[in-house]
């Protein structure tokens, strides 16, 4: 898939931390290293999102690059469900850019925490060197 980054808002911003508590059933923590997501899939699900984004371009026009202090004890989040890309896809195109995803996984090295990716893209397979040391990724095709 090819974008315009021309046509894209794409902003940097501080965030508090990158993991959320989660109330979903997949997992205990929600990480999404991204606000918005610009696949722009007319069936995206997350689109929701958009109004508490604070942005007022239509979903899939606008990322938001999130900046974290440092995962301080990761091993905090041994044996917990981490699914990574709950309401944007972690490896957007300009993924290649920022590397933040790829950031959060090298942050989480050597936990055993349960790993989930929810991804629409092969840019994924750029972090297999990280991915495969992971103890407990889960594979659901």
């Amino acid at each position: 898939m090819t974008f315009n980054e021309k046509a894209v808002s794409v902003r940097e911003i501080t965030s508090k931390g990158i993991m959320s508590k989660s109330n979903l059933p997949i997992g205990d923590y929600s990480v999404n290293p991204y606000v918005g997501c610009i696949h722009a899939c007319k069936y995206c699900y997350a689109s929701f999102m958009n109004r508490f984004s604070g942005h007022n371009e239509p979903w899939g026009s606008y990322l938001d690059v999130k900046n974290w202090s440092k995962i301080s004890n990761p091993r905090k989040y041994d044996d917990n469900e981490l699914v990574i890309g709950t309401v944007t896809d972690p490896y957007n195109p300009l993924e290649e850019k920022f590397k933040k995803t790829r950031q959060l996984l090298s942050e989480l090295r050597g936990t055993t925490a349960k790993i989930t990716i929810i991804t629409k893209s092969d840019l994924v397979l750029r972090d297999i060197d990280i991915i495969s040391n992971f103890p407990n990724i889960a594979n659901r095709d």
